[in-house]
């Protein structure tokens, strides 16, 4: 079960009329928001972000202190006050087995649960779930975790959770949904590759970097 700590710090946001979704973590007396790089492409600094509360947009002004869109599609953004509870959160890979279940929270579509009184009038967010079928340690400080499971537009940014078979109160943020594998539908009469078309392979990319908190 997904319960507040994890649902309480997951946000839809937006820049430049790109949605997408973004959790907080902490680093001492600071909270900070993290979520996709290439839902920011094409911008290295990113003064503020619109955070969706109470039925519309609000601009929130940040500050860029992590954004790799080349490793990890990672950015990070110092909140200049917090924006949810500081519920205790757990945070790395190191646990983590193959063939287990984890799962992942965003706004697919741009779609939300309403609030009901009970997250502070932000919206949600959906919970999705997918087995652990791939772990890429190569690169040096950089963690994959692909997922069997079909990721939607909208959960980018978003987290991947992983709470532990053996003891289920021990729940850990283990990657930032990055995208979903496509592959080419076949076509029935040539049964060559429709190159131009791409259709959702149900494999998703997320990634964890590993030294986050001692990047920000």
């Amino acid at each position: 079960m997904i319960t507040a700590n994890i649902i309480q710090r997951v946000f839809r946001i937006s820049h430049k009329g790109r949605t997408a979704s973004a959790y907080t973590i902490e680093k001492n007396e600071n909270q900070y928001l993290i979520s996709a790089s290439h839902v920011f492409e094409g911008s290295p600094e990113i003064p503020s972000v619109a955070i969706y509360q109470d039925g519309k947009w609000k601009d929130i002004h940040i500050q860029t202190v992590y954004n790799s869109r080349d490793v990890g599609d990672t950015i990070v953004f110092k909140l200049p006050y917090d924006i949810s509870p500081r519920h205790k959160i757990s945070l790395g890979t190191e646990k983590i087995t193959l063939g287990t279940w984890a799962y992942f929270l965003g706004f697919p579509f741009g779609i939300t649960n309403p609030d009901k009184g009970i997250n502070n009038n932000f919206p949600i967010p959906f919970i999705k779930a997918g087995l652990i079928s791939g772990l890429n340690f190569e690169r040096e400080g950089l963690i994959t975790v692909f997922l069997d499971g079909h990721n939607n537009k909208g959960f980018s940014g978003g987290p991947v959770v992983w709470i532990n078979p053996q003891n289920r109160e021990e729940i850990q943020i283990i990657g930032t949904v990055s995208s979903y594998l496509t592959e080419s539908p076949i076509h029935t009469q040539t049964l060559d590759g429709i190159k131009d078309y791409g259709t959702n392979a149900g494999i998703i990319e997320t990634f964890w970097i590993k030294n986050i908190l001692n990047l920000i």
